[in-house]
């Protein structure tokens, strides 16, 4: 824009305003902050401003729409630029031409005191952050004041997950647009912490906080925004404690039942038996009793910890679990000599494999005498028996075992 186009009407010339004093001077931009995309209007507050062919944001030049004298209802004295709808002004009113209306003295035309000029300019788009403003006349460039550029603010979406433990320390992530300028998170108004943000995302780490609904605010630049739903705290769980298993001893093979008293039980969600998780069968309302089958344990046998794990954590079962080797099964092939007096007093051996863990010999219920095992023989002396065929039975830690064929009592 031209120094002519900011000439006062003609029948002011010479009158009213009058030309400028010297090189322009800045003293005010009210606002002082406005949005990235520009279009706002921003006015200039300043000595001789009139006259001025420019107006630069940062070195982009701003659009002027109006000139005027600060302090009055007119305002202005050319309105012939003005582009903006409602800003246009009649010419300059009568009684403001410095001769009359009795204004010498009071900062107008024909007064004593300095006059502040004002401008309207419509502020250009510009990238975040602060720029320096300054007006150039023919007499010279102002000196700067700064504006800020502000980003659009937050608009968050929603918040992952929705909720966690009073205690806090729950990893969160916020999504939305023109998060970038985030540099805090409140959850009711306590901050989070470890704070990022990105131009999608906002991620950090909840702090503690009362039960119930907690409003979630993001703090940027641009204001606070908040996010949609908030975050429920929630009262965590109390882990379960194990007093002791009943039995604390089982075989390799797993499949023993057994039973683990303690409190808070109801919710666990496995038994782990040296980290082989155990078949859970029932759980009581009240949650002190618990009862399950345990697994297979290691082939060598040994002691190995029971963990039980809930909502609430892990306890360990005093004492754990220990596990014994099973003998393999006994298998008996016959019995010599198959026959003896009903008195009884018959030496027998008993042949087969697996015979070691054979603790006593049966003939129809009743115990040998002098019974002696070995791996693959059993042998001792028969009892008295009534007459007639008898079912020899061996009795070993694997149970009881029939011997093939019968002694013959006679």
């Amino acid at each position: 824009m031209t120094p002519n186009a900011l000439a006062p009407p003609h029948h002011l010339a010479g009158a009213w305003p009058v030309p400028p004093a010297g090189p322009p001077v800045l003293l005010a931009v009210v606002p002082a902050t406005g949005p990235t995309t520009g279009g706002n209007t921003v006015r200039l507050t300043g000595q001789n401003l009139r006259g001025a062919v420019s107006v630069s944001f940062g070195g982009t030049p701003a659009t002027i729409v109006q000139w005027g004298i600060a302090g009055y209802s007119d305002d202005g004295w050319d309105q012939s630029a003005s582009t903006v709808p409602g800003t246009e002004r009649p010419a300059w009113q009568g009684g403001h031409d410095g001769h009359g209306d009795g204004h010498a003295g009071d900062g107008r035309p024909g007064g004593d005191h300095p006059r502040l000029d004002t401008l309207v300019v419509i502020a250009p788009a510009h990238a975040p952050g602060t720029v320096q403003v300054t007006v150039t006349t023919p007499a010279g460039t102002s000196n700067p004041l700064p504006y800020t550029y502000l980003a659009p603010p937050p608009a968050p979406s929603a918040i992952s997950p929705t909720s966690g433990p009073t205690t806090g320390g729950t990893a969160f992530t916020i999504t939305g647009t023109n998060l970038a300028g985030v540099t805090g998170v409140l959850f009711n108004g306590v901050p989070a912490t470890g704070v990022t943000a990105t131009a999608t995302s906002v991620t950090g780490t909840t702090p503690a906080g009362a039960a119930g609904n907690a409003v979630v605010t993001l703090i940027s630049p641009s204001g606070t925004t908040i996010v949609p739903g908030g975050f429920t705290y929630v009262t965590p769980p109390v882990p379960p404690t194990a007093v002791a298993i009943v039995p604390a001893v089982g075989p390799v093979t797993g499949g023993t039942p057994f039973i683990i008293i303690g409190t808070h039980l109801t919710g666990v969600t496995s038994v782990t038996f040296g980290g082989t998780p155990s078949t859970v069968l029932f759980i009581d309302p009240a949650g002190t009793l618990l009862l399950g089958l345990t697994p297979a344990g290691p082939t060598a046998g040994g002691t190995v910890p029971v963990t039980v794990t809930g909502p609430g954590g892990s306890t360990t079962v005093p004492g754990g679990f220990t596990y014994f080797a099973v003998p393999p099964t006994p298998a008996p092939t016959g019995i010599v000599p198959t026959t003896g007096p009903a008195a009884g007093g018959t030496s027998f051996t008993v042949t087969g494999t697996n015979l070691g863990g054979t603790v006593a010999v049966l003939f129809n219920g009743v115990p040998a005498t002098g019974v002696t095992a070995g791996a693959t023989t059993v042998t001792g002396t028969t009892p008295a028996g009534a007459a007639g065929s008898a079912t020899v039975t061996l009795v070993t830690a694997s149970g009881i075992v029939t011997v093939p064929g019968t002694f013959l009592y006679v």
